[in-house]
């Protein structure tokens, strides 16, 4: 079901302990979400400036195919390509530089099938106990399941995104793909780790090891913290309205894609579908 490759040259220790925590992971994705997984994973356990140099790659990879699923002029299309990789370039990278040692993991695609990219250097900050590890995997496992239902989610970002801009929408009317996605995984972490010890939560235990300082920091200044929490409440709202089928017709109709004031009050997105 999952190949690990150790291409960072960790310990046999670290491999031997992924490949436990995957197996515990993937059917806790696999029931918690109700999604179809991948028939097979692949898991690459990488250094930091592995993962900067994949997820700088898998980056320019979602800007070309956001920018190439919209209809553009070919003028437009090459401006709006050369203006977004520059960023990931420049901007992008510096971001993935100065988090990386807060990923827990991330699902990056290269050339062909995504990959889940784990660092023990990341782990060695986090000081993840097995619960809290295993809960995260099952966090970027749900996001393959999303992945296999929907194929243009992981460039939904960049592709609504530039369509919103276009249409000259306010902040407060652009669509939430990231939300959405982080924050259902983010709901399905929770519910794991019930499952696991009883406490439905993405963060650590008061009696599991503290973090380093630099692991705190790097999370309390990620850009993306409220998207995760306001996600999470968002897909356990979208699940109390309609269960599975309604998470499901969430990643797959773009109609049912909140916007940014629906993400922090869902009472407004379910008055918006209360008879579809």
């Amino acid at each position: 079901m999952f190949t690990i490759h150790n291409d960072a040259g960790a310990s046999a220790d670290d491999q031997r302990r992924y490949e436990r925590l995957m197996e515990a992971a993937i059917p806790l994705a696999a029931d918690l979400s109700q999604l179809p997984l991948p028939d097979h994973i692949t898991v690459r356990i990488a250094s930091p400036q592995q993962f900067v140099a994949w997820q700088t790659e898998h980056s320019l990879l979602m800007v070309d195919r956001g920018i190439e699923s919209l209809e553009l002029s070919g003028v437009k299309r090459r401006l709006l390509r050369a203006s977004a990789r520059m960023a990931v370039k420049t901007k992008g990278k510096t971001m993935a530089e100065g988090f990386a040692p807060a990923v827990q993991g991330a699902i990056i695609y290269r050339s062909g099938a995504p990959a889940l990219v784990v660092m023990p250097t990341a782990h060695a900050e986090s000081r993840g106990t097995d619960r809290f590890l295993t809960c995260c995997l099952a966090h970027e496992v749900v996001h393959l399941g999303q992945f296999e239902i929907n194929a243009a989610l992981p460039y939904a970002m960049v592709r609504l995104g530039l369509q919103d801009q276009q249409a000259k929408w306010p902040r407060d009317e652009y669509r939430a793909p990231s939300a959405v996605l982080e924050g259902h995984a983010s709901w399905v972490q929770a519910r794991a780790s019930e499952r696991l010890c009883g406490v439905a939560t993405c963060k650590r235990l008061d009696d599991e090891p503290e973090p380093t300082e630099l692991f705190t920091r790097l999370v309390a200044e990620s850009p993306r913290a409220d998207a995760y929490d306001l996600g999470e409440k968002f897909v356990a709202a979208v699940y109390a309205f309609g269960g599975y089928s309604a998470i499901e017709r969430l990643l797959k109709d773009e109609e049912w894609m909140p916007t940014n004031r629906e993400i922090q009050d869902p009472a407004v997105w379910l008055d918006r579908h209360q008879d579809t």
